[in-house]
């Protein structure tokens, strides 16, 4: 077989470059060599070769073995993984995704050009690095971590991790990516986000329970849109087109605040206030269910009943009478509309998956049942290394203390006291006599837990 050679009129690459890549050319003509490239220029040695209208990466399948992520059966979107294995003469070659761009370098060329990221742009970058970090970190053992590498930017506009010798562990390149990004940016709803994902990303395990709630914000924020290439070609397609990870379709944890930010969105802030300050009422009245008794001595239940209602009666009154389906959300904050003669890139939903952990849904779920569940959510995350258990805790609830959650371990039935329609209280009572107290809320039609705590002996 002839040795494989540049396009016409290029020059002969070094001979150390030729021996790191490969050394014959595909057994098809399928591919159409372009020229050699190798660090810094790209994460691996390789041929860049274009296929249609495609470019890609060939690399020696032995000597990239330890510069790419291993293929799975659902194929990881924002990691660089062979998408195909080309067969040579003398050996074979993974076809790999052309990664253009380091995405700290794009950052950078855009603000010298005067060219900051736009906030679909932002969106993309963001959302792709969080499910990137959970997609790495998806199949580490207790006592591994992913292997270090750098962000890129592949031919289609797609931030992908490659790993590299010289990189750094996934979750904090991401966190310096929107640290950077933060700063083509002056909207504050945009800050906000960018430091809440952030956060997220120095937990890195935790990540897909919190991802979600981040993405839903950051696409209700702006319509996610192809990140433009340093030449400032647009990006031939969205980013955010492919199918979301099952695992993230298993618990989807609501937004913090959903019928306050409701309330904004459809009547203003006044009455977003009321219905906040009468979903304090609630809260504080579940809380002092544990006294049997309210501030002004009476009954809690008709003062939670009433309360309840108010907000279900303010809910009602302000729930939209034309609502869209979830994949033609708006394209940005506040019913902002695209750009005239742009459509805004749909990013469909997937049938959810089935899966041992998935939560039910409220019409099939009373609160007794919501509440068992919860509490065995509640010890099965402690017995595994988590007690917070974010997944089934609402947004902001306080964290349980290590007596409660002794206590929820060793009970053996859960008894409801009072249901309210949206808010319900039960106790857990145990073998021993210790008995736990739990405050339930149905937010967004789904049972999460808002609070748990030790009721006196006796």
């Amino acid at each position: 077989m002839p040795q494989l050679r540049a396009r016409p009129g290029a020059p002969d690459p070094p001979a150390e470059t030729a021996r790191s890549a490969s050394t014959s050319a595909p057994l098809t003509d399928a591919y159409r060599p372009i020229r050699r490239i190798s660090p810094p220029e790209a994460p691996l040695d390789g041929v860049l070769a274009a296929v249609g209208e495609r470019r890609v990466l060939l690399a020696d399948a032995a000597m990239a073995a330890d510069g790419v992520f291993a293929a799975r059966g659902q194929p990881p979107q924002h990691l660089l993984t062979p998408r195909d294995v080309v067969r040579r003469a003398d050996g074979h070659d993974l076809e790999l995704p052309w990664c253009r761009e380091r995405v700290t370098r794009l950052l950078d060329a855009r603000s010298a050009q005067g060219r900051p990221l736009a906030g679909g742009e932002i969106v993309t970058l963001a959302v792709s690095v969080l499910r990137g970090t959970c997609e790495a970190w998806d199949d580490i053992g207790p006592e591994g971590e992913p292997m270090p590498g750098r962000w890129w930017l592949d031919d289609e506009g797609r931030p992908l991790f490659a790993p590299m010798p010289d990189g750094g562990q996934i979750a904090r390149e991401a966190a310096d990516l929107l640290e950077q990004a933060a700063a083509h940016t002056r909207d504050r709803v945009m800050l906000r986000l960018l430091g809440q994902a952030r956060e997220a990303l120095q937990r890195p395990r935790r990540l897909w329970r919190l991802i979600g709630p981040l993405e839903d914000a950051l696409l209700e924020a702006f319509a996610s849109r192809g990140i433009e290439q340093p030449d400032a070609r647009p990006a031939r397609r969205a980013m955010l087109d492919e199918p979301e990870v099952g695992a993230r379709e298993a618990f989807r944890p609501p937004p913090r605040g959903a019928l306050t930010a409701m309330s904004e969105s459809f009547a203003g802030a006044a009455l977003a206030d009321l219905l906040g300050e009468t979903l304090d009422r609630v809260r504080g009245a579940v809380r002092r269910v544990a006294t049997g008794r309210s501030e002004g001595g009476r009954r809690v239940p008709l003062m939670v009943g009433a309360a309840v209602a108010a907000v279900v009666l303010g809910g009602g009154l302000l729930w939209p009478t034309d609502v869209q389906p979830a994949d033609a959300r708006s394209p940005g904050r506040g019913g902002r509309s695209a750009a005239p003669g742009t459509t805004a890139p749909a990013v469909p939903t997937p049938a959810p998956t089935q899966t041992p952990t998935q939560r039910p849904t409220a019409h099939r779920e009373d609160a007794r049942a919501a509440g068992e569940r919860l509490r065995r959510a509640i010890v099965d995350c402690a017995a595994h290394g988590d007690p917070l258990c974010e997944v089934v805790r609402e947004p902001g609830a306080e964290a349980i203390d290590d007596g409660v959650l002794a206590a929820l371990a060793e009970a053996g039935t859960t008894q409801l006291l009072d249901d309210y329609g949206d808010v319900a209280v039960l106790r857990a009572d145990g073998p021993e006599g210790r008995s736990a107290l739990l405050q339930i809320v149905r937010l967004d039609g789904h049972w999460m837990l808002r609070g748990a705590q030790l009721l006196p002996a006796g």
